[in-house]
Parts: C-alpha cells; structure tokens; sequence
C-alpha cells in the first residue's frame, strides 16, 4: 500500500472570527507517488454538528486550471463549514495545463486527465480518512465533479457515502453502486452535456467526441439522484451556485439526509424566462 505523506504548510491558519471557521493547510502525496499537493480543511469552530462526517470538495478548471483556494471554492467551502460540516477542499493534478479540454484534445486524454483528478481524491481521502469514522461525502464543480463521480461510480473509491456534483458529468456506466448523488444541473449547459450528449457538444467526428451522462441523464439511469434542474441554465452554474443559498441549503439537507440514512430520490426544476440557445437543446426531461 502507497503512504501518504502528510505535513504542514503553515500550521494552522485561522479564518477571521466573524466567518466563524478554522481552516488548516496540509500537504499530501499524488497518486502517482512523487508530486505533492495541498489541501485545506475547514472546521467549524463551534463544534461540527455532523461529527464524524467530510466533504471532500474538488474545484472546476477544465483539468487545465483552477485551485482549490479560487474565491468561488473557498466561499463554497466556508458557507458549509459555518453550517457544521468539515469541508476538505483539495488541488489535484492538473494534466491538461496548456492543452485545454477541447475538441482537439484526444478522448484518450480526457479520460486520463479525469482518471488522474480521481485517483488525487483517492489520496486525499485516504490521507484522511482516519478523522471521518461515519462517512465521507465527495462533490465538485464542473471539472471537480466529473472527477468525484468518476471517482464514486466507475473506480469505486472505498468509504464514499454519497457524491454531490455541479455541472459536472460522466461516462455512461452499465450499473450503479447504491451511492445516492446529489445534481445541479443547467438544462442549457454548452460545455457539460444536461442529458446524455458529448462533451463540449463537438463533433462525433472530432478527436474529443467523450460522450456524457450529465445531471438529467443520471437522475434517469440511477435510482439513488436528487436532481435540482435549473431550465435553460448554462455551464455559469459551476461558479455561481458555489455562493448561492439555495445551493448551500440544499447541500445540508442531502448531507442530512445521507447521515439521517432517510435519502429519497427527487426532482427539482428550477423555471426560467430566459430561452435556451443551444442548437440541440436536449430533451426535457432526459429520454432513454
């Protein structure tokens, strides 16, 4: 079994007293045994009153970009640790720096950009998995999120009690482990398919053509999604739900429900005025 490492950045840091959390910077060792990441925990500095619980949080960026301590992830992070979840939110590699996520890049690529996210998180949790005896939950944005789900559902990362993505998507599987998954989803996302769609919309000839099961399709092959559906949304979802408190809100209610082990599947729409501009807007809700 791989160790990994675990040490201090710069001790802990301390958040100013009105956000009313602690957060403390680590070090831990990548999947692949030599780069060293970072992470921060936050806890809340009252008590957590979901004991024994971790949210590990991955952030978006297109496997190109992003970090764990973008204003939007760390609001996102601090908004749950203030409602008494420890939040651990975590840098991962980032194999597509300077290459982009686009319809050039190879499926080949992609899936290995996405495998290398996953097996960090795997890291991470294993890192820490000592400090979370009753569960640990995985979420994240955009990027963040295909890596949790890929990480829950296709790798089958152990001690995974539940996923939570937004705007995030992944490859069609033949069978579901019983992990219950919360979506936000934009019905209009031009860059994550809603339904099942390929990545980025590009071509079916194009080198990049990764087909998708985004948040629509999901809630209709996996028994266990509480979807939150935002009609003729687009991909803006994956920064602007990370400070909206609807999205907060609900977040604790599933992790709740997880800890409560009273899940139930369910179904949100979130109604809009706007239209939807996508050429191919997908079919409402997702058909199979």
């Amino acid at each position: 079994m791989r160790l990994h490492l675990m040490c201090w950045v710069g001790g802990l840091l301390l958040a100013s007293e009105s956000n009313g959390i602690e957060v403390e910077t680590l070090q831990f060792l990548s999947a692949n045994g030599k780069d060293t990441l970072a992470l921060d925990i936050y806890r809340p500095d009252s008590g957590a009153a979901y004991a024994g619980w971790g949210l590990f949080f991955l952030h978006g960026g297109g496997f190109s970009g992003g970090t764990r301590n973008d204003a939007h992830s760390k609001a996102f992070a601090e908004a749950l640790a203030r409602e008494g979840l420890t939040v651990v939110s975590l840098d991962y590699r980032l194999r597509q720096i300077g290459r982009g996520f686009h319809c050039d890049v190879p499926i080949a690529d992609k899936r290995e950009a996405i495998v290398w996210a996953a097996e960090d998180l795997q890291a991470a949790i294993q890192t820490l998995e000592s400090n979370f005896p009753q569960g640990i939950i995985v979420s994240g944005s955009s990027a963040g999120a295909e890596a949790a789900l890929y990480g829950a559902y296709h790798q089958r990362i152990e001690g995974i009690k539940a996923v939570i993505s937004i705007a995030g998507a992944m490859e069609p599987l033949v069978s579901f482990s019983a992990i219950p998954l919360l979506c936000f989803h934009g019905t209009c996302d031009n860059l994550v398919p809603f339904c099942e769609a390929i990545h980025h919309h590009c071509p079916e000839n194009s080198d990049g053509a990764l087909m998708l099961w985004g948040g629509g399709a999901l809630a209709a092959v996996h028994d266990q999604v509480e979807l939150v559906a935002f009609r003729n949304a687009g991909h803006e979802l994956a920064n602007s739900l990370l400070t909206d408190p609807l999205a907060i809100e609900t977040t604790i209610r599933f992790v709740q429900s997880i800890m409560d082990n009273r899940f139930t599947p369910s179904y949100q729409e979130i109604p809009s005025i706007t239209p939807c501009t996508l050429n191919h807007s997908p079919a409402f809700p997702c058909e199979f």
